[in-house]
């Protein structure tokens, strides 16, 4: 038998560390559906992951995952791949989100996996903003980064944009990779508006 792809891996771990770190503080009226924004989400590898796990936080309720990324290619990808998911993937700026009204400010989670926080910290602290914003009155924004100091970082960066800390995780099962100390979702932490 063979062994599981390491992204397969990487997605189990994910939907764990979310059940762990989200789940007991995601609120979602039962009279309203899941929507979860997924920004700079390249080809969305977590697609289903996150629809996965919007679907086990709700009973009855429709579950809405959009994805952002400025990246055409990956953006392609990603509707090839996930075209049978309640998924719609939009060619967008990240940092320019007040621009596309029709997104609203609804989400219930705003997701930055894999965040890069060192490689532009001004183009990141706008694209938190533009996540703080979208989140509803009891949404989440949710990171996760690949190194401990860039989550530091990037912590710190969203409690000074005003974004409370509800909790921060090391993620002890963690795929190495092989630049030194880069990790696949080595840290969550999840925020929320003040």
């Amino acid at each position: 038998m063979s062994e599981p792809s390491p992204i397969n891996t990487d997605m189990l771990v994910l939907r764990d560390l979310l059940k762990q770190t989200v789940s007991p503080h995601l609120h979602v009226p039962t009279s309203e559906d899941l929507r979860i924004l997924n920004l700079a989400c390249g080809q969305c590898d977590e697609a289903a992951t996150l629809v996965n796990f919007a679907r086990e936080q709700t009973r009855d309720q429709k579950v809405q995952l959009i994805g952002a990324d400025i990246r055409i290619r990956e953006i392609l990808q990603a509707r090839a791949q996930h075209a049978h998911l309640p998924a719609e993937f939009l060619l967008e700026d990240a940092t320019q989100l007040h621009r596309h009204k029709e997104l609203g400010d609804n989400f219930n989670m705003v997701l930055l996996r894999h965040q890069n926080y060192w490689h532009g910290t001004e183009v990141w602290k706008r694209i938190f903003e533009q996540g703080l914003a979208r989140v509803d009155e009891n949404g989440l924004l949710v990171i996760t980064s690949y190194f401990d100091r860039e989550h530091q970082l990037a912590v710190d960066a969203l409690q000074k944009l005003g974004a409370e800390l509800v909790t921060t995780h090391h993620n002890l099962d963690a795929r190495k990779l092989v630049t030194p100390g880069k990790y696949v979702d080595k840290h969550i932490a999840v925020f929320r508006r003040r």
